[in-house]
């Protein structure tokens, strides 16, 4: 019971925090992209870097300079916008969903044997 009452005391924490972080980056977007672009450049380089070994670090930076090079050519907020729903969603379609069909395929025929 304690754990449970830790645990949700700290998830509130949690979402203060990145509440706060929200409000911080959002604020740079509007009043300087120059810093914001900094910014997320150094934020995105941090998770790359925390990542666990050299060959999963240069896979992330590829799909990263892949994502960076495909939005430049957006032209505008909104086609940005439209953009990143686009790869999403193809990004779903072509891996996740095939990932999870084999995987459910797996598990039921698995409950067969």
């Amino acid at each position: 019971m304690m754990s449970s009452l830790n645990w949700a005391a700290e998830k509130e924490k949690r979402e203060a925090a990145s509440l706060a972080e929200h409000q911080r980056l959002s604020r740079l977007f509007r009043e300087n992209r120059f810093l914001f672009e900094i910014e997320r450049k150094k934020m995105i380089a941090e998770i790359i870097d925390s990542a666990g070994d050299e060959e999963q670090k240069n896979s992330l930076r590829s799909l990263q300079d892949a994502w960076d090079k495909r939005m430049k050519s957006a032209g505008s907020e909104h086609n940005r916008y439209v953009l990143a729903q686009t790869f999403f969603w193809e990004h779903f379609h072509e891996k996740w969903h095939p990932t999870i069909k084999k995987s459910s395929q797996a598990l039921n025929n698995a409950g067969k044997k």
